[in-house]
Parts: structure tokens; C-alpha cells; sequence
């Protein structure tokens, strides 16, 4: 069901493939937005040059073993802070005040165990420990 036709899944995949990327990982909610049924991760891997005509990409579906304590809000918020955006930008999408992404942000440094919002960036990417914006899921 998360991968058919018209998918929000696949649209995400695909936004996370670009800019010359040939593999990504992230994390989808199942259930419903905040995860009542927890989260499911995406891999997605570039098709090689050598594949049936139309397959772009594969994207594969796995349980998810670790996620060192985060809520689903803040993998949310790691996924706007993937996508470079500042807390402002990060309430503003979320609909909740700048000073609760800041709470949010000094759990996410905590439990991550790093200083910095960048390092956090960096190993919720390269983990694929986050989930897509709100604009990727409606997508």
C-alpha cells in the first residue's frame, strides 16, 4: 500500500534521489501522520544503467531497529533540519511556537549525542534516521 500508484512514499524517494544520489534512507510514519503504528524505513537505490527500460530507482521497505529514544515529532523536526531550515521555518511548518522546536532540538542534541544542529543534520541523513517534511508527505 505505501508503494503504489500516486505513493507519497515514492514521491519522497524520489525528492531524496536527486542531485546525483544514488542511495537514501529515511523514515515513514505508518498508521497515520504522528505514527500510532511507529515507523517503517525507505531505501532507495538508483536503478543501474543496465536496467529494464522505466526503473529508476528501487525502493525498498524495512522495519526500523533504532531510534534512540526520538519521538516521531522529533523526527519530524530532524527532517526539516535536513532540509537546512531554521527553527523559525521549523515552527512555522509545524504550527507550533519557536521556542518548542528549540526544546525539541535540545532533546534531538541529547539523544543523538552531538553538539551541534549540523552534526545532527549530518547523522539523521546519513543514518536516514528522519522523516520527510510535511510538504514531501503531501506531495
Amino acid at each position: 500500500m505505501l508503494l503504489g500508484a500516486r505513493s507519497p512514499v515514492l514521491a519522497a524517494a524520489h525528492d531524496c534521489i536527486g542531485d546525483g544520489k544514488v542511495c537514501s534512507s529515511f523514515l515513514w510514519s505508518v498508521g497515520a501522520f504522528h505514527a500510532p503504528a511507529g515507523h517503517v524505513r525507505v531505501t532507495v537505490l538508483v536503478a543501474p544503467e543496465e536496467a529494464p527500460s522505466g526503473l529508476a530507482a528501487l525502493a525498498l521497505l524495512s522495519p526500523v531497529t533504532e531510534l534512540h529514544g526520538l519521538t516521531p515529532r522529533e523526527l519530524e523536526v530532524l527532517g526539516l533540519l535536513v532540509e537546512g531550515c531554521s527553527n523559525r521555518e521549523i515552527a512555522r511548518t509545524l504550527v507550533v511556537a519557536p521556542r518548542t522546536v528549540a526544546a525539541h532540538l535540545e532533546h534531538v542534541l541529547e539523544k543523538l549525542r552531538v553538539p551541534t544542529r549540523t552534526l545532527a543534520a549530518v547523522r539523521a541523513e546519513r543514518d536516514g534516521l528522519y522523516v520527510p517534511s510535511p510538504s514531501r508527505r503531501n506531495a
